[in-house]
């Protein structure tokens, strides 16, 4: 009798184990599958957050890049544009829409995630929606800064036009005075013997009495093509190489004087006085013999 009780204790204390064990064994699969379910969650959360981070990181970065336009649009808004400084804000504005547009995409990422999720998280649907509002109020100031740079760039062409207008302008008067002043430097001249001048039809002869005592003068449709054009600022010596030589047309005679060699053959006009020389004629004939 006392064996038969051992041998029931026995197989009670055994089966209490066998329950226990299988009670352990039950406790950890539902421990793993609830750490399992924890450490998913914290996956999420940290990717959530993480995403959140870049999205304010990108979002500062674009501020930045604001206030640069900002600047570089003000330090340009009372001159013309240059090319450096256009390429530039150009370059900012294309960073700014890049930014803009990575952050949309992640944001409408966030919210893909949080609705697989199957949660309902407060807090994080609370700083998505913060997020958005940021976005908002962020778009809201690039339409600004654009329509601030559409601006700039309107009184940039306006400048740049009448720049153009002005350098053509000023391009036509100094042609003018460039002109006037060639003008005003020209002056004309020829040498040849009384036959070749009246010849050339550069000079007639008249005066005296019966044929006699004719005296040459410029005529009044003198013939140009038989003159050759000097800069009187430059030319002071005309060379003649002659044995004589006189003046037909009328220059002061203390403004100029004949160079003459040894044999007494005239070889230069120097013109002592450019101005008093060529003030009362741009013309000069010069006969020689």
């Amino acid at each position: 009798m006392k064996k038969l009780f051992l041998y029931l204790f026995a197989i009670a204390l055994f089966g209490g184990c066998e329950y226990h064990k299988e009670e352990l064994a039950k406790n950890a699969k539902e421990k793993d599958s609830l750490m399992a379910i924890v450490s998913s969650k914290d996956a999420v959360i940290n990717d959530f957050l993480s995403t959140m981070n870049e999205i304010e990181n990108n979002l500062m970065a674009v501020t930045q890049k604001q206030n640069m336009v900002t600047s570089d649009a003000a330090a340009a808004g009372g001159a013309e544009m240059k090319k450096p400084t256009k390429e530039r804000i150009n370059q900012q504005i294309n960073d700014i829409n890049a930014l803009m547009d990575q952050n949309k995409k992640k944001l409408a990422a966030l919210q893909a995630k949080l609705k697989a999720s199957g949660g309902k998280v407060a807090e994080l649907e609370k700083m998505i929606a913060t997020l958005q509002d940021q976005m908002a109020q962020k778009n809201k100031e690039l339409e600004g800064l654009n329509q601030q740079i559409a601006s700039l760039n309107t009184k940039v062409e306006k400048l740049n036009t009448d720049v153009s207008d002005l350098t053509a302008q000023n391009t036509t008067k100094q042609k003018t005075i460039d002109d006037q002043t060639a003008a005003m430097h020209t002056a004309y001249y020829t040498i040849g013997t009384s036959k070749e001048l009246q010849t050339n039809k550069v000079i007639n002869k008249e005066g005296g009495f019966l044929g006699l005592g004719k005296h040459p003068i410029l005529r009044s449709d003198f013939n140009a093509d038989a003159f050759k054009t000097i800069d009187i600022t430059q030319t002071t010596t005309i060379a003649i190489n002659k044995k004589d030589a006189k003046m037909i047309t009328t220059h002061p005679a203390d403004s100029y004087k004949m160079d003459k060699d040894a044999k007494g053959q005239v070889t230069n006009i120097v013109i002592t006085n450019p101005d008093k020389f060529w003030k009362a004629s741009k013309y000069l004939v010069v006969q020689t013999n």
